[in-house]
């Protein structure tokens, strides 16, 4: 792969972990709200209380999902930076 088509493929990488990270804090933010919608309603209403804690293990469910996508964007990200700095190391070196 070249330099042009690392950089952009790095860029893309960039983009998506960024996604990524913005809807694990969305989910997390959606947990902390059902966590105390919960609590509020576990003294009077134990069915309600109960489907709140289901729905924030699928939240959960789906924030491990996405971390394991952002863990594996930032590995490729890695391996895509490591190939641009060998490139661009090479690139000086030929006109040094």
């Amino acid at each position: 792969m070249g330099l042009v088509g690392s950089q952009a493929r790095l860029m893309m990488l960039i983009a998506r972990k960024t996604d990524l990270e913005y809807a694990i804090q969305m989910i997390s933010q959606r947990r902390t709200a059902l966590a105390f919608q919960a609590q509020q309603a576990s003294n009077n209403y134990p069915q309600q209380a109960n489907q709140l804690r289901r729905m924030d293990r699928q939240l959960e469910i789906q924030q491990k999902n996405l971390e394991t996508q952002h863990k594996i964007s930032q590995t490729e990200f890695d391996g895509i930076k490591k190939i641009t700095d060998k490139n661009v190391e090479r690139s000086f070196k030929t006109f040094a």
